[in-house]
Parts: structure tokens; C-alpha cells; sequence
């Protein structure tokens, strides 16, 4: 069992992350062995991960991530990389400077057009 952060402020996402933890080392031969269930694939990679990029907290610009979804073990490792993802945002989301810090992985950046003559 691995400690994502801090749980003092984190309890509850933190208790996800490590019974679905728990969960994956106890059954991982089992779990590699069936399929991934086709909602798991549609959510994890072909549906539209707007929001699931936007919650992430580690991401950076351009560097969206299409989670392996090959079997059963693939799901529950996504969905707990997703509960370290929670704590991970519940920290960020506590911290003071948070509403001044915080970026959208979708923003474009603003191109400096100061050199550009408009005719």
C-alpha cells in the first residue's frame, strides 16, 4: 500500500486509492485475465476526456494521457490512478494561492502579436 499524500486532509480519497490498491495486488492474475468491460473502454479511450484531463493536477500543456484499457486489472488501475488524481486535487484546491494558480490544461496559449502589422 502506497500513500499518495498526506492523508490528514485527504481521508477519504486516500482510503480509495488504497483499498482499490489492495484490490488490484490481491486479484491481479484474475482480473489480467478477463476483458475490460466496453463502457471502460469507451470512457477511458474513446469517449471525450475533456474533464478527465481537467481534473488532473500533474498534467501538463499538450500532454494528454490515454490510460491502457486492455482487460479488468487495466480498469481498476485506471480507476485508481484516478482516486490519486482526487487526493492529489484536494490538496491543490486547499492551498491558499489556489484560485491564482491553478491552469486548465486546455488553455491556449496567448501568441504575443505585437510584430504583427494588421492591414
Amino acid at each position: 500500500m502506497m500513500s499518495v499524500l498526506s492523508t490528514e486532509k485527504n481521508p477519504i480519497e486516500q482510503h480509495a486509492y488504497d483499498t482499490y490498491d489492495k484490490f488490484l495486488a490481491a486479484n491481479e492474475a484474475t482480473l489480467k485475465a478477463q476483458l475490460a468491460p466496453e463502457i471502460a473502454i469507451r470512457y477511458y479511450r474513446d469517449g471525450d476526456l475533456y474533464m478527465f484531463e481537467e481534473m488532473q493536477t500533474t498534467i501538463t500543456q499538450f500532454e494528454f494521457r490515454r490510460p491502457a484499457v486492455d482487460n479488468l486489472y487495466d480498469v481498476f488501475v485506471n480507476i485508481r490512478d484516478d482516486e490519486a488524481e482526487h487526493v492529489k486535487t484536494m490538496v491543490a484546491c486547499q492551498q491558499p494561492e489556489a484560485r491564482l494558480t491553478f491552469k486548465s490544461p486546455h488553455e491556449i496559449p496567448l501568441l504575443v502579436t505585437a510584430n504583427l502589422e494588421v492591414k
